[in-house]
């Protein structure tokens, strides 16, 4: 009897105790500081419906994508289209677009230049080493006549064809870009990265991208896992994000730079 009493204590303690179901908490995926008005006030408004969020930030590009995938966090907003594409493809992921959020334009920068004419023969100029968009910037190179590449649609340095001032174009990750302007006079910087090291974008870029309906696919969104599409709490997550409220809040922490789509 003492032994099947201790038996019983014991499972009591290893299955009892520990089978309290975790938290129900929705962990969402951010890249830097961008993003933390308009996604905390929709943490705010999701805690009163009993929707518990953690915003969860991440350094690196490839990062939100990965945790998404390996069910650490539940949803991200980081991305373009073309970006989650390629990610996926290249990795197998599913994961799926349930929203789009803003159009974050891509701009050139400089803390030693004003004007692009400035720049001289051989110049150093930085872009970001992930391949979404670093064709991203050097197309936007293109645009503004510093080189000329080909048809590529996803283009990369093999992939310019005139270079007639022997620029040297070279990658970083992308939130290293604007620390290199100390020693470059050029870099190629997103607006969520931009505005975390203290530009304005529509101030202080040297150019910056328009929406066009070529360069649609580069406006943001939020994803999820392909197999979560029918989650009720990342529906409604969904609907308190596209409200007048955040709109305004992503004009606001990004001083104009960011155009809401939704």
């Amino acid at each position: 009897m003492k032994k099947i009493l201790i038996l019983f204590v014991t499972l009591l303690t290893l299955f009892g105790c520990g089978s309290k179901p975790k938290s129900n908490v929705v962990r969402i995926g951010l890249h830097g500081g961008d993003q933390t008005k308009s996604w905390n006030y929709v943490v705010e408004q999701a805690a009163q419906e009993g929707i518990n969020i953690e915003l969860v930030y991440f350094s690196d590009y490839p990062q939100p994508n990965a945790a998404l995938n390996s069910k650490e966090i539940d949803m991200n907003a980081f991305q373009h289209h073309i970006y989650l594409e390629d990610e996926s493809q290249q990795n197998g992921y599913e994961l799926t677009a349930v929203a789009d959020t803003f159009y974050s334009p891509l701009g050139l920068y400089s803390r030693s230049i004003s004007d692009l004419s400035e720049l001289k023969e051989g110049d150093k100029i930085a872009i970001p080493s992930d391949r979404t968009n670093g064709a991203r910037a050097l197309q936007l190179l293109q645009t503004h006549g510093l080189l000329k590449l080909n048809d590529a649609k996803l283009p990369d340095k093999k992939d310019i064809i005139e270079n007639p001032h022997n620029f040297d174009i070279f990658e970083l990750e992308a939130s290293n870009l604007p620390g290199a302007l100390a020693e470059v006079p050029l870099a190629a910087i997103n607006s969520g990265i931009a505005v975390d090291a203290g530009f304005t974008p529509n101030r202080d870029a040297l150019k910056l991208e328009t929406l066009t309906e070529e360069n649609a696919d580069y406006v943001n969104l939020i994803a999820i896992r392909t197999e979560d599409k029918d989650r009720d709490d990342l529906k409604r997550i969904v609907e308190l994000y596209k409200t007048d409220a955040v709109k305004a809040l992503i004009i606001e922490e990004t001083s104009g730079a960011s155009v809401p789509v939704f």
